[in-house]
C-alpha cells in the first residue's frame, strides 16, 4: 500500500418483435404552425409583455433585432458559397426577430436560406457519422433545431407556398430525418442516440411526418441492425437508470443529453404528448435487440424529473462537483432545462437550482440588454439606485491609470436616414480620462463630445450618417469612461431615427434578474422565479431506488454513495465512492474511486476530461494511476487495460461493476462499502470508507491468489511532504501509461508495522494522510499532470 499525489508499489424478424414497453400515443392531427418549439400562445403572450414595456422582453427584443440586423447584413453581402450550419442558425434568428416585431426583410432572408437548403441538402454527402452540414449526428442535432425553428416561425405567418413547403419537407426534414436521425450508428441509450432523437423530434414536428414523429418517441426495429433504436420511451425507461442516473454516468453528459431531451419534450408537448409527466413502468432485460447493459433498477415508475434531480444530489455541499468520467464540469450549474421542469413540476429544488445560477449569472449587476466591458485596469460598473437624474443611474469608474470601462448594448438601425445617440451624462470625478459614447457601424465609428472634467449633468450627442444603401444597419455603443482615474454616472441614453425612439433607457426602472437573452429564454424562461429549497438536511426519493438519507445520497443502480458528515457546513469532509457499472466509453477505468472534498472545495479529485483530440485524454485520462483508486501491477483496470482506443469498452459477455456491501447515514458515522471482482480477473477489491468527527477513514483490502505489485494513488492539492527524508529520484522510474506523466518524483521506503503521516499543503489549507503499513512498502511523491 502506497501514498502520494501518485503513489506506487440467431436473427429475429421484426414480425416476431413486440415493443419492449407499452406504447406512447401519437396524435391523429397535429395542430398549426408554430408548433416545434413554441406555439402561438407563446407568441402573443410575449408580444403582450413588449407591449406593456416589460423591461426584460423589451431588452431582449432590442438584442434579438440588433443581432439580426447584423446577420441580415452579412447575408446580403454574402457570395455564392454552398450552404452551411451557419446559414440555416442565421435562418432561425432572423425568423425569430421577424415575428418579434422585426421587417419583412428578415424573413425573406430566411425563406431564401432555407429554400437554398433545400436546392442543396439531397446532394450532399452523409459522413461516416451520420452528419450531412455538419460531421456527425452530435453536430447535426442544432442544425434540426435551427432548421426547425425557421420553418416553423415562418410556415406561421404564411411565408411559403404550398409547394415550397412540400419541398422543404422532403428535401431537408425527411432526409435529415432518415440519414441523420434513423442513420445515427448508435442505436440505443448513448448521448448520440438522444440527439438523433432531437433530429427526428425536429424533423418530424415541423413537417408533419408521423413516421419520423413515432420513432423519436416510440423507437424502431431496425430489420438491419436487429436491434431496437431507442425512442424517448426506451431511453427513459432503460437508459435512465431507476434512481435517475444517466447510463453513461458523467455529470457533464448528464447537461448534454438533457439539451437533446429538451428539444423533444417541448416539441411534443406543443403536440399534445406530455412526457414531462409520463410514467412508464422500467424494462427488466436483457431483452431482444436491447442495449448491453443489464443492471438498471427494479421495474417501478419511471418519470423524467428523476433524471433533472440526480445531478444536484450528486454535488457535495456548496455546489462543488467530481469530475465522474469523461466530466469537464467541476460545479453545479443550471439548464434551460430546468426552468422548463420548474413551470411542469414546481419542484422547489428546480426553482432552487435556477435563482443559484441567476444570483452568480453574466448579467447580473448590469442593465438588462448590456454587458459590461472592462479590457485594461481595475474598474467597476453598476446601476446605482437613486444616483440618476430621475432615480437609478449607470455608474462606471475606473480606479488605476489607463484603466477603459464599458456599458455596451447593440441597436438596429433602419435602413437610410440618419440617427441621433444621446445620453445625459454627470462626472463626479476626472483625471486624466474622459467620458463618451463611441458609436460602431459597420467599420466606421462615431463619437460624442469627451467629457474631461467634472461637471453637473450634461447632455452629450452625435448624429450617425444617412446610409444610401437601404440595407440594415446595427450600431453598437460603448458608453465609456477610459483612460485615467476617474467617475461618472450616466442616464437618458437614447438612439432616434427618422423621428422614433429606438432605443430609450432611462434607468430607473430596471429588471436584472440574470436571465439570458435569447428567443430561447424569451418564450421559455421564468420571471421571478421563487428562492424555491434544496436542503441536504432533508430526506428524499430519487426516482424508484435512489436515496438520500441524514445528509447522504445512495444511487445504488449508478453505483454512487455520497457520504456528507455535515450538509449545513459547506466546509465539512465529504466523499464520494464510485463503485459502477461500467458506463461505456465515456466512463473511466476507476471502480472504487473516490473524490474527497473539504475546506469549501474538491482536494482528492478525479482526473474528469481532457478533450478527445488531446493525447493526454488516453495517456492520462483514461488510466487507472490518474484516479483515487487502486491499480494493479501498473494496468489500468478493465475494460481499458492497455487498449489504444479512448473509446474502450466492455466486449461481448464481459461486465465490468462493483457491488454495494454497506450503506449507513447515521447521526454521528456515515460509512459506505463497495467490492469489486471484475476491474482486475482473479483480484477482489474491497473498500469501506467512513466520515466521522472530521475525519475520513479509508480501508482498503485486495486480494488475490499470487502476488501482484499493488499501488494506490491518492492525488491532492498543492505541494505533498512525506514523514521522512525522502529521495529525490533523478528521472521517473516508471514506464506504464499515465506514470509516465509523473515529474519531480521522490521515494521513502517505509518498514512494516509503521504508521506514517503526510501532508498535501496549498496555501493555508492542508490535508493530513496517516496510513498504517502491513508490510513493507514505498511511498512515492510526485506532480502529477495536473500540477
Amino acid at each position: 500500500m502506497v501514498i502520494g499525489l501518485m503513489s506506487c508499489g440467431g436473427s429475429m424478424q421484426a414480425a416476431d418483435m413486440g415493443p419492449p414497453l407499452s406504447r406512447i400515443a401519437l396524435p391523429e392531427r397535429l395542430p398549426p404552425h408554430p408548433r416545434v418549439f413554441c406555439t402561438q400562445a407563446d407568441l402573443d403572450r410575449v408580444q403582450g409583455l413588449i407591449r406593456n414595456n416589460d423591461p426584460y422582453a423589451t431588452a431582449c427584443q432590442r438584442q434579438l433585432l440588433a443581432a439580426a440586423g447584423r446577420i441580415l447584413i452579412a447575408w446580403q453581402g454574402r457570395d455564392a458559397k454552398p450552404i452551411g450550419a451557419g446559414d440555416v442558425r442565421s435562418a432561425a434568428r432572423l425568423a425569430e426577430a421577424f415575428v418579434l416585431g422585426g421587417d419583412q426583410a428578415f424573413a425573406d432572408a430566411a425563406r431564401e436560406i432555407l429554400l437554398r437548403t433545400a436546392a442543396e441538402y439531397p446532394e450532399l454527402t452523409t459522413t461516416r457519422a451520420a452528419g450531412r452540414l455538419a460531421d456527425s449526428t452530435l453536430g447535426e442535432g442544432p442544425v434540426a433545431v435551427d432548421a426547425a425553428m425557421a420553418f416553423d416561425l415562418l410556415a406561421g405567418k404564411k411565408q411559403f407556398t404550398s409547394a415550397e413547403e412540400d419541398e422543404i419537407h422532403a428535401k431537408v426534414f425527411r432526409v435529415m430525418g432518415l440519414a441523420c436521425g434513423r442513420g445515427c450508428h448508435h442505436l440505443d441509450s448513448s448521448n448520440w442516440r438522444t440527439w438523433a432523437l432531437c433530429i427526428l423530434a425536429s424533423c418530424g414536428f415541423a413537417s408533419g411526418d408521423m413516421e419520423l414523429i413515432d420513432e423519436a418517441i416510440n423507437g424502431r426495429w431496425s430489420q438491419t441492425h436487429q436491434h431496437w433504436q431507442y425512442g424517448f420511451a426506451q431511453q427513459l425507461t432503460h437508459s435512465i437508470f431507476s434512481d435517475g442516473i444517466h447510463w453513461e454516468r458523467s455529470v457533464g453528459y448528464t447537461y448534454y443529453t438533457a439539451s437533446a431531451f429538451m428539444y423533444v419534450l417541448v416539441a411534443a408537448e406543443n403536440s399534445g404528448i406530455d412526457l414531462w409527466h409520463r410514467t412508464l413502468p422500467g424494462v427488466i432485460g436483457p431483452f431482444p435487440g436491447c442495449a448491453s447493459h443489464e443492471d438498471f433498477g427494479p421495474p417501478g415508475p419511471r418519470r423524467f424529473d428523476a433524471f433533472l434531480l440526480a445531478p444536484l444530489y450528486l454535488a457535495f455541499p456548496g455546489g462543488a462537483c467530481a469530475r465522474i468520467g469523461d466530466s469537464g464540469m467541476s460545479r453545479l450549474t443550471s439548464h434551460p432545462i430546468y426552468e422548463l421542469a420548474w413551470q411542469r413540476y414546481q419542484d422547489p429544488r428546480f426553482a432552487w437550482i435556477i435563482g443559484r445560477e441567476r444570483a452568480n449569472g453574466a448579467h447580473s449587476g448590469a442593465p438588462l440588454g448590456w454587458s459590461f466591458w472592462k479590457p485594461a485596469g481595475t474598474s467597476e460598473a453598476g446601476v446605482v439606485a437613486d444616483a440618476g437624474r430621475h432615480g437609478g443611474g449607470l455608474r462606471l469608474k475606473t480606479l488605476s491609470a489607463g484603466a477603459r470601462v464599458a456599458a455596451v448594448t447593440d441597436v438596429a438601425l433602419p435602413a437610410g436616414g440618419p440617427v441621433e445617440v444621446s445620453a445625459w451624462v454627470k462626472v463626479l470625478s476626472m483625471q486624466g480620462g474622459r467620458a463618451h459614447i463611441r458609436c460602431n457601424v459597420g467599420n466606421k465609428a462615431y463619437f460624442t463630445e469627451s467629457i474631461t472634467a467634472p461637471c453637473d449633468w450634461r447632455r452629450v450627442h452625435v448624429t450617425v450618417p444617412a446610409d444610401a444603401s437601404g440595407k440594415h444597419r446595427s450600431v453598437r455603443l460603448h458608453v465609456f469612461v477610459e483612460g485615467g482615474i476617474g467617475e461618472a454616472v450616466w442616464d437618458d441614453i437614447a438612439v432616434v431615427g427618422d423621428g422614433k425612439p429606438l432605443l430609450t433607457m432611462p434607468f430607473e426602472d430596471l429588471c436584472s434578474d440574470g436571465r439570458s437573452f435569447s428567443f430561447w429564454e424569451l418564450v421559455h424562461g421564468v420571471a421571478g422565479i421563487p428562492a424555491g429549497d434544496f436542503d441536504f438536511r432533508r430526506d428524499a426519493r430519487i426516482g424508484v431506488s435512489g436515496r438520500h438519507v441524514r445528509g447522504c445520497t445512495l444511487f445504488p443502480m449508478g453505483g454512487f454513495a455520497v457520504l456528507r458528515h455535515d450538509p449545513d457546513d459547506p466546509r465539512a469532509p465529504a466523499v464520494l465512492l464510485n463503485y459502477g457499472p461500467y458506463g461505456s466509453g465515456h466512463d473511466h477505468p476507476d471502480r472504487l474511486h473516490i473524490s474527497v472534498f473539504g475546506l469549501g472545495e474538491v482536494l482528492c479529485s478525479d482526473a474528469g476530461s481532457w478533450g478527445y483530440d488531446n493525447p493526454m485524454h488516453l495517456t492520462w485520462a483514461n488510466t487507472t494511476v490518474a484516479h483515487n483508486t487502486v491499480v494493479v501491477d501498473g494496468i489500468s483496470q478493465e475494460p481499458q487495460r492497455n487498449s489504444r482506443s479512448i473509446w474502450a469498452s466492455e466486449r461481448g459477455s464481459q461486465r465490468v461493476f462493483g457491488e454495494l456491501r454497506l450503506f449507513h447515514a447515521g447521526e454521528h458515522l456515515q460509512a459506505v462499502r463497495a467490492t469489486c471482482d471484475t476491474a482486475y480477473p482473479g483480484i477482489r477489491l474491497d473498500r469501506t470508507v467512513c466520515l466521522f468527527d472530521g475525519l475520513l477513514l479509508d480501508v482498503f483490502r485486495v486480494t488475490a491468489a499470487s502476488e501482484h505489485q499493488i499501488d494506490l494513488p491518492l492525488h491532492g492539492p498543492g505541494e505533498l511532504v512525506l514523514p521522512g527524508a525522502a529521495e529525490t529520484l533523478p528521472e521517473n522510474p516508471f514506464s506504464e501509461r499515465g506514470y509516465t506523466h509523473l515529474s519531480a518524483v521522490r521515494s521513502l521506503a517505509v518498514p512494516a508495522g509503521a504508521v506514517t503521516e503526510s501532508h498535501f499543503r496549498r496555501g493555508d489549507k492542508a490535508v493530513r494522510v496517516l496510513q498504517a503499513h502491513r508490510a513493507p512498502t514505498t511511498l512515492y511523491a510526485a506532480r502529477d499532470p495536473r500540477g
